[in-house]
């Protein structure tokens, strides 16, 4: 069997690829919620510019993600107290990407919505036998994730308490040297914070990207 958790992510990355058909992966990947040993989307995605930063992208969806709405900059930032020089640097990404467009001096208009850079995010924790440990990690991944798993050595997996992972919504695979086995297979369900989600969303194509580059 398996003598680190670090030595099941081949195979998870291997079988999942194939269960899924993707080929996009990230391991290690830093959320602000843990380190989850492995994320994945399941559908292709367009490269484009990425907005990695988690304030901003709380700005984009509040008080810019209205179709039409019309915005007076310097009363928005006024009521809301917002970082100038953050705010500007905002708008001028939003209308690189044609997202808003100035209808008068000082005044913009919101052409679309902004939408994520993908269009899923699934999470995995391996654990060699602290399915414990692993079941509050995956837990925390839902708040970016649609799903959420827990990967753990076969060998312990009749330890795990599935009636509460079920309860939970998160998911159970059991790994081995030669494949693996999805025991519970959890619900598709938007990430519970929509912020995280996007942010995370843009730093996981990034990421890619870089890596892609290497």
């Amino acid at each position: 069997m398996f003598r680190y958790e670090k030595d099941m992510i081949p195979v998870l990355r291997e079988h999942l690829s194939k269960i899924y058909n993707t080929e996009h992966f990230l391991e290690e990947f830093s959320s602000g919620m843990g380190r989850a040993d492995l994320v994945f989307t399941t559908k292709e995605f367009e490269q484009r510019n990425t907005l990695e930063d988690f304030e901003a992208m709380f700005y984009v969806l509040n008080y810019f993600n209205r179709k039409n709405k019309k915005i007076i900059i310097a009363d928005l930032v006024s009521k809301h107290n917002l970082k100038k020089d953050k705010f500007f640097i905002l708008i001028q990404f939003l209308k690189e990407l044609n997202y808003i467009v100035d209808y008068d001096e000082g005044r913009i208009i919101i052409k679309q919505n902004y939408q994520p850079c993908l269009q899923d995010l699934f999470s995995v924790e391996a654990k060699l036998e602290d399915w414990k440990k692993g079941f509050y990690q995956a837990l925390r991944y839902k708040y970016y994730s649609h799903k959420s798993f827990l990967a753990i050595s076969y060998k312990y997996c009749h330890r795990v308490d599935k009636t509460l992972l079920k309860e939970n919504n998160i998911g159970l695979i059991a790994v081995s040297p030669n494949g693996i086995d999805i025991l519970i297979n959890p619900k598709k369900t938007n990430p519970i914070n929509k912020t995280a989600y996007y942010y995370l969303s843009e730093s996981f194509v990034s990421q890619l990207g870089r890596n892609a580059g290497d």
